[in-house]
């Protein structure tokens, strides 16, 4: 294995310059960092990150932590953020909060134990006033998928009631008036409620008298929405359509209309929220609101990177606010006179 002395022999200069030009290239002059750099390759050699860490204060890892590192959301939002960060030549270090409030204080704690230079955070289960202990502290942080008063810069969020509203509308302009929502349980996440407001907004709208009886709470997962649609259809309540919560909730509520013999959509009509891949393979294939999780990924890489280093990386600006829009696809159809 080549060591700094076998560089600096093959460069013909000292291991000290070496040293300069690993971890502070601007001080060398541009024909010895040429000469050093090229002897590297010769001997394949790779700095130790650890000691490099050490000397520039920077670990050139960005910590995540998401909800869940087995969900198809979450997938494409660290898809998003890794291209980015690994196109700057940096890792990130990935763990999973379980959207419980101890779950994620001890994967923020991780993060910030292996000296992760920023943190992109998606938490559901801490409170305002937790994170922003948390974006107190010396190691920036970014929020995703949520909106925390007094932290709007930090906040990468996509409009929630615009989406419930839409989803609704839509629903509305085929024809449907009874329309069921199956919405998520996790009271400490706003996005429920914000969809939840988007789909009440919509019937008022229209002047549909909203019918409480109608929405059915649930964990926000395929059997969250099996099991909220199975209460739904034991309730009597009558309805032509259904806007679940998330697309994987809208996956359990299919399923659980398919159990008790009513099809999509020539009985009931489905539409989601996400967009995630599987949407399009559903059979019927999902109708959907399309949440840009993968850009909003890469928006708060390039955030965090911004704070981390803003001279090596200025942030020219761009929005921190995403607006969802309608993916329209097989399980909605117009409802039959």
């Amino acid at each position: 294995m080549a060591t700094i002395k076998d560089v600096a022999r093959i460069a013909g200069v000292s291991i000290s310059t070496v040293s300069r030009v690993i971890n502070n290239p601007e001080s060398v002059a541009q024909e010895k960092r040429d000469a050093v750099n090229q002897a590297m390759k010769e001997v394949a050699y790779r700095p130790n990150t650890l000691a490099r860490a050490l000397v520039n204060n920077r670990s050139d890892c960005i910590g995540l932590m998401v909800g869940e590192l087995g969900g198809i959301f979450f997938a494409q939002a660290m898809q998003g953020i890794d291209k980015v960060v690994v196109q700057e030549g940096k890792h990130v270090i990935i763990t999973s909060g379980y959207h419980a409030e101890h779950m994620e204080r001890e994967a923020i704690e991780f993060l910030i134990q292996r000296r992760c230079d920023g943190l992109i955070l998606h938490s559901k289960a801490l409170s305002d006033d937790a994170l922003r202990e948390v974006a107190s502290r010396p190691t920036p942080v970014v929020f995703i998928n949520r909106l925390i008063p007094g932290l709007e810069d930090r906040c990468i969020f996509v409009n929630n009631i615009n989406g419930g509203r839409l989803a609704t509308e839509f629903l509305i302009k085929k024809g449907h008036r009874d329309i069921a929502f199956v919405c998520s349980n996790l009271a400490s996440v706003p996005d429920g409620l914000e969809r939840e407001q988007g789909y009440f907004e919509a019937l008022r709208q229209a002047s549909i008298q909203p019918r409480n009886e109608l929405v059915m709470r649930a964990f926000p997962d395929e059997q969250g929405g099996y099991e909220a649609t199975k209460r739904l259809i034991h309730s009597g309540q009558s309805f032509s359509a259904l806007f679940a919560y998330s697309d994987q909730m809208a996956v359990g509520a299919i399923n659980a209309l398919d159990d008790h013999g009513l099809k999509v959509p020539e009985d009931v009509s489905v539409i989601g929220f996400d967009d995630v891949d599987m949407a399009k393979y559903l059979r019927p294939s999902l109708t959907t609101i399309h949440y840009p999780i993968g850009a909003m990924g890469a928006r708060a890489a390039l955030r965090i990177l911004s704070m981390v280093d803003p001279e090596q990386y200025p942030d020219h600006g761009g929005d921190l606010e995403f607006i969802p829009s309608l993916v329209e696809r097989k399980s909605v159809i117009a409802r039959s006179a």
